[in-house]
């Protein structure tokens, strides 16, 4: 089996005191944009390494980032301690390209792409919409199973599913603990680990009306400055993804009535999350799209 360790990880700080590692890997093109992976809700980073290699055996300069609270960062939510979309977009997004960047000693404004799982997609369109975008060039997302948790998108079953979740993430953890403490009775029913409730009140906001409006402690009108992005995006996912119908996708889209979205099935029945350990069929696709831009 090929090795598929980082280069090294970069413990990075957050304005809480807690560090999210950034992982990377040196990739041979030195004319290629930076690769930044983003993962899902409740994946760690490292689930993504199969993937980075792939993609820095083809050339590109790779960091996979985390979301705080899960993986390996130091993050751990409380009633007393919360973080929400837009301190991920605003923080901990940029603090990890930075350090990236720094590591890989690429200037701050290298161009980059973002390969975005599931809930990185949504938090990659938050980014996207902020000044960060031409300070740091991000040149388009690619996302893999990315959509919006709009409960009408879903399948009935799959309907039902989420509706437990917002039932125990959002309410229960958002609303009524003030987060989500990942096991109960020693057992993670839910499986998506520990949460942060405005985080999940936000989620569960999504959920059920399809809106990012109003985000806690938000600095801008994220909904407006979405609308106006003019970007390349491509929402890519596997045909028995039911974590991401296309209609899924299409609901994140409307953000997003200005930028060059597509929508696009791969080949292959690698569901929401097998992919980025059997990466060849999204690295493939990965590749043409970023020839275009």
């Amino acid at each position: 089996m090929t090795p598929t360790e980082p280069a090294t990880t970069i413990p990075t700080e957050m304005p809480d005191g807690s560090t999210s590692p950034v992982q990377i890997w040196h990739g041979a093109g030195e004319d290629k944009p930076l690769v930044m992976i983003w993962p899902g809700f409740g994946m760690g980073g490292y689930y993504f390494r199969p993937l980075a290699t792939e993609l820095a055996d083809r050339g590109f300069p790779v960091a996979v980032g985390e979301l705080r609270g899960q993986g390996q960062s130091s993050a751990r939510a409380t009633r007393s301690t919360t973080w929400g979309y837009h301190d991920l977009a605003s923080e901990d997004f940029p603090r990890q390209i930075r350090a990236a960047k720094e590591e890989l000693e690429l200037p701050e404004d290298h161009p980059m792409i973002f390969l975005a799982h599931s809930m990185g997609g949504q938090i990659s369109c938050l980014f996207a919409a902020r000044d960060d975008l031409q300070v740091l060039n991000l040149k388009g997302i690619f996302g893999v199973g990315a959509g919006s948790p709009y409960r009408p998108t879903f399948d009935p079953q799959m309907g039902r599913r989420l509706g437990i979740g917002a039932l125990f993430l959002g309410r229960v953890g958002g609303h009524g603990l003030g987060y989500w403490p990942g096991k109960v009775l020693g057992k993670d029913f839910i499986g998506y680990g520990r949460q942060a409730g405005a985080h999940m009140r936000e989620w569960l906001r999504f959920h059920k009306h399809n809106s990012l409006s109003d985000l806690t402690g938000q600095d801008m009108d994220y909904v407006a400055a979405m609308s106006r992005l003019e970007l390349p995006v491509l929402f890519t996912r596997f045909t028995n993804d039911q974590d991401c119908p296309t209609a899924s996708s299409e609901a994140l889209a409307e953000f997003l009535p200005n930028a060059d979205v597509r929508y696009e099935d791969l080949p292959g029945e690698l569901g929401h999350n097998r992919w980025a350990r059997e990466p060849g069929i999204v690295a493939d696709r990965f590749v043409s799209f970023a020839g275009l831009l």
